[in-house]
């Protein structure tokens, strides 16, 4: 039985990304805001840095912000840009120190200092109060006029637009995206009725299921690899700012977008239909960025560098971001929020050396693809660390509710 979920008019946020095409006049325009927004995040980062320096404060935000009427008088170049964009190129830099503190105090070795924009680093432009909905052929961008859009699914009507972003990506590929609010209603089944699913995401296959179900990874990256290196030779080998550079920088740049566009493509769909038959997904709380580090060169007492396995991890650091784990968790979560479902992350220490059948441990190497235990237990390696991954999300659920 299905019982309402009684909330008090809940609403999710959302963002839908539609291609534009916008003429060559209004490419020119986009290029030039680009341009100026890099100026600007240059020049009130290097005015953060200076008076830190002399006088060991900082800049805020609203201080920089409440600058931007007298900046527009005395260059007034600046008045072709939206004062709304403008702002909003000072919130990213002062999000950028704030995310740098952040990493500070938590003691990281890179906390990553907020860097200046060279020449074509800055290719996205962002309207905070954006409120026009686009029609079935045109958007209207403010200082930049109306630009020819492909609404392949239209916004909801309930829909409240919050931003609207313009960004360019690789090989001169236009784009917005709208981000909004919506209502929602959801129905959730009761604890009885659901369906729970625990998953083992890996590199052979995406995700083996508790259910002993499997999706095959497609590995887009390594089936594209061979072009992609033939390109990249070709590159390297061009002189730079050549006709011919320039060609083939577009051609690597289209080659990876394409790889990326059947990457996203591959795990919508897989992340719809492990959604439609299970109301509890269960998968391990991986640290992608820590799994995908490069190992630490060895050196003897002479200073002679030993073997790594750099080569071996390099290959499977490839395999890993190939596959695209933390996306396709990311998609599993928004699409269950979206649904009155629920995604739970379990920690993963042990899930495919403990047997799922007696609790023992079962030592094996990754090249051991099948788990036996001397309880007589035998199963794929994945399917057994499903079982075990699934027995964690239920453990945390009952202890949650208890």
């Amino acid at each position: 039985m299905w019982r309402r979920k009684k909330t008090s008019e809940p609403t999710l946020t959302r963002t839908y990304k539609y291609r534009i095409y916008p003429t060559s006049g209004q490419v020119t325009a986009l290029e030039n805001t680009f341009s100026m927004c890099r100026h600007l995040w240059n020049w009130s980062l290097a005015e953060r840095r200076d008076t830190y320096e002399q006088t060991g404060k900082g800049v805020s935000y609203f201080e920089q912000q409440n600058r931007l009427p007298e900046l527009r008088d005395e260059r007034p170049w600046f008045k072709g840009v939206h004062s709304q964009v403008l702002q909003d190129v000072l919130r990213r830099l002062d999000k950028g120190f704030d995310n740098f503190f952040r990493r500070v105090k938590e003691g990281a070795e890179e906390p990553g200092y907020p860097k200046f924009k060279k020449r074509g680093q800055w290719t996205s432009i962002t309207y905070p109060q954006y409120k026009l909905y686009p029609s079935a052929v045109r958007v209207q961008v403010p200082k930049i006029g109306e630009v020819r859009i492909v609404l392949h699914r239209p916004i909801p009507k309930l829909a409240k637009i919050k931003t609207m972003t313009v960004m360019k990506e690789a090989a001169n590929r236009w784009f917005v995206s709208f981000s909004f609010e919506i209502p929602v209603i959801l129905d959730t089944p009761s604890d009885e009725s659901r369906d729970f699913i625990g998953i083992d995401l890996g590199c052979i296959d995406l995700y083996y299921a508790s259910d002993e179900s499997h999706v095959e990874a497609p590995r887009h990256f390594r089936a594209a690899q061979a072009n992609l290196k033939k390109l990249q030779r070709r590159f390297s080998k061009a002189k730079k700012r050549t006709p011919r550079w320039y060609r083939l920088l577009r051609a690597l740049g289209k080659a990876h977008a394409k790889v990326r566009r059947k990457r996203q493509d591959f795990l919508h769909d897989e992340a719809n239909k492990l959604l439609d038959r299970a109301d509890v997904v269960v998968c391990e709380d991986l640290k992608i960025a820590n799994m995908t580090r490069r190992p630490k060169p060895k050196q003897d007492e002479s200073g002679r560098y030993l073997p790594n396995g750099s080569k071996a991890k390099s290959g499977l650091n490839k395999s890993i971001l190939d596959a695209g784990w933390g996306m396709f968790v990311q998609m599993l979560r928004y699409k269950a929020e979206a649904r009155g479902k629920q995604v739970i992350a379990v920690p993963p220490q042990y899930t495919s050396q403990r047997c799922s059948a007696c609790g023992e441990m079962v030592k094996k190497s990754l090249s051991h693809r099948t788990h036996r235990c001397a309880c007589g237990f035998v199963s794929h390696r994945d399917h057994n660390a499903a079982l075990n991954i699934l027995r964690l999300g239920l453990e945390s659920l009952e202890a949650l509710s208890s």
